[in-house]
């Protein structure tokens, strides 16, 4: 789940631009050997996702058309929570911020991080109660496996198999 909140956000925080600008397609080859397409494409993505797990795990069409709502609703309130970790770490990481700042921010890490555990707990209980545990389990690994191979994809490394 992690690799694959990080992997989407990573892409996602490619599209944009310090001015604003259009991304575009094509862009010129970086230091370390990236090249090519650079637009992120969230449905696009969205789409794979779910062919890969629907496939990986087995889950009927049934099965799927249940599924996947819950399943995609909870990926997005696990990564807005994520984001605001993010947020919260990069205010107290700067010069103006105090240690009371700061001791805030370590007790909103460990609250969010509370709730996302919460959270993703109850979807899963959801979610097996859609497609049963052992094909939740396929899900997850194909979620995880999933995550590693656009990670891998987009460090231009070879994907895992």
């Amino acid at each position: 789940l992690a690799a694959w909140m990080f992997a989407a956000d990573c892409v996602a925080q490619r599209e944009h631009r310090p001015h604003g600008g259009p991304h575009p397609e094509m862009s010129p080859p970086h230091p370390g050997g990236m090249k090519g397409p650079r637009h992120f494409q969230p449905e696009k993505f969205k789409q794979e996702l779910q062919a890969y797990i629907t496939r990986e795990a087995k889950l009927t069409e049934a099965e799927a058309r249940k599924f996947f709502p819950v399943f995609f609703e909870m990926k997005e309130k696990l990564r807005n929570l994520e984001r605001q970790k993010g947020r919260a770490l990069r205010t107290a990481t700067s010069e103006h911020a105090t240690e009371a700042d700061c001791q805030r921010v370590v007790e909103q890490q460990k609250s969010l991080t509370l709730k996302m555990a919460r959270m993703e707990n109850d979807y899963q209980s959801r979610l097996g109660s859609i497609v049963g545990a052992r094909k939740l389990v396929r899900v997850l690994e194909a979620d995880r496996k999933f995550g590693r191979k656009m990670f891998k994809k987009m460090t231009n490394k070879p994907a895992e198999r």
